[in-house]
């Protein structure tokens, strides 16, 4: 997937959209809001087999091993090369405790919850475990 001229703007525009987003598996879960990020900068949905097909974590996990190559990282290393989280750019996967979210700088964001109010919770480089390149 090669990144569109305006991927910037694009990523701003999806980021900005998911500043309120609430947790919903299947719908706005972490694997899906990183594929949305990537579908914005790239036109391309790395998780179209993976839509609709499950609503809960059980679910989530079957979809993976069905559609995908097992696991959530297993599976998005087959679709991008590995990156050295020191190298990580705007707009790479990046995964902290088994959840995925998006490089913006130092920081990374995630669909979750933090201080009980819902949207985009940011982890710092240091806390990153793997990352993954896109475009």
């Amino acid at each position: 997937m090669i990144r569109l001229p305006d991927w910037e703007a694009r990523l701003h525009d999806y980021l900005a959209a998911h500043e309120g987003a609430v947790f919903a598996w299947g719908v706005t879960d972490c694997a899906l809001f990183a594929a949305g990020a990537v579908e914005a900068m790239t036109g391309t949905d790395p998780a179209a087999s993976y839509r609709g097909h499950y609503s809960s974590a059980a679910g989530s996990v079957k979809a993976l091993r069905r559609y995908g190559a097992g696991t959530l990282s297993d599976t998005i290393s087959a679709a991008f090369p590995d990156r050295a989280t020191g190298h990580a750019r705007r707009g790479d996967l990046v995964m902290v405790d088994d959840m995925v979210g998006i490089c913006i700088g130092t920081d990374a964001v995630f669909v979750g919850e933090e201080n009980g109010v819902a949207g985009l919770v940011r982890y710092p480089r240091a806390e990153w475990a793997r990352c993954w390149g896109v475009g």
